[in-house]
């Protein structure tokens, strides 16, 4: 792969940035199963949100007193709130709350699959991109493909199609932050920092109006939970996604999302014995040519 090659020529941390963002595919693909696995064994969505951030924000806590209360490490207040509502506890409520209408593997394509889109239309109004037919093409492979991966699950039902948009909304979102990492050059620690514990706003209410004790989920499940969520989606996230966009640039990050649906489907191969169907493999094809044209346009 030719951006493969130039990233080795730029240097050690751009192969960094490529480990970085393929490792977040891997876990955001595992999120989905995992998540899945959670609300059937005794937590909600609302109880794995509290999970995430009462951790994470509270091992970031030192970090984010040290960028300063008064401007946090030069972002400002006003940005580091704008962030927060991207990646934080409103965008996992959303993303939550659609998986409550629509299925997981829906989710596994809406969200990552308009992520390149989003980045390369905020490029082009920002005046950082110019607008090319050729990249606009590998975007729309990509999404094409991503949805032909799932094509067979997807429903017309007024109840799935709402949770259909929430997940989208969450895509775009995601997509928004990835922009805005690169734009105001965001320090890894400083974006994992101040997501994660502006994202303990969302405790007060949840432990006056929500909170349940736990009372059908064991120990050792919300053990591990808190560290898969609070650790590992919360923080190694954002963190990774970060670097990378410092590393690759944010829209040469974006590319490697709608990997997740793809990784999914392979990986159901040897572990649930499900083979792709003839559709699904040409969404896997146009999704990888899409990839690779456009990060030859990138590169």
């Amino acid at each position: 792969m030719r951006f493969l090659l130039e990233s080795t020529r730029r240097g050690s941390k751009s192969l960094l940035g490529i480990f970085a963002i393929l490792l977040v595919m891997v876990i955001y693909t595992a999120n989905f199963v995992v998540t899945r696995y959670s609300i059937l064994n005794g937590l909600n969505s609302l109880d794995l949100a509290a999970l995430r951030y009462s951790v994470s924000g509270i091992v970031m806590l030192p970090y984010f007193y040290r960028l300063g209360w008064k401007n946090l490490g030069g972002l400002g207040w006003s940005k580091a709130i704008l962030l927060t509502c991207l990646a934080g506890s409103p965008y996992i409520l959303v993303f939550f709350f659609g998986l409550s209408f629509a299925p997981a593997s829906h989710g596994a394509v809406l969200n990552p699959g308009i992520v390149p889109s989003v980045v390369f239309l905020g490029m082009v109004f920002l005046g950082l991109q110019s607008f090319s037919l050729a990249r606009v093409l590998s975007l729309v492979s990509i999404f094409l493909g991503v949805v032909l991966v799932t094509a067979s699950s997807f429903s017309l039902q007024g109840s799935v199609l709402f949770g259909d948009f929430l997940l989208l909304v969450t895509g775009i979102s995601w997509g928004l932050f990835t922009l805005l990492a690169k734009v105001w050059e965001l320090r890894p620690m400083q974006s994992t920092a101040i997501v994660s514990v502006i994202s303990l706003l969302y405790l007060p209410p949840y432990l006056l109006f929500w909170y349940n004790g736990f009372e059908s989920a064991s120990t050792a499940h919300i053990i591990s939970q808190a560290i898969f969520q609070g650790i590992i989606m919360s923080i190694g996230t954002i963190y990774l996604v970060t670097y990378a966009v410092q590393s690759l640039g944010a829209q040469l990050t974006s590319l490697f999302s709608p990997l997740v649906p793809v990784l999914t489907t392979l990986i159901a191969i040897p572990l649930l014995g499900e083979i792709p169907t003839s559709l699904q493999w040409i969404g896997i094809v146009l999704v990888v040519l899409g990839m690779l044209r456009a990060a030859k346009i990138n590169s």
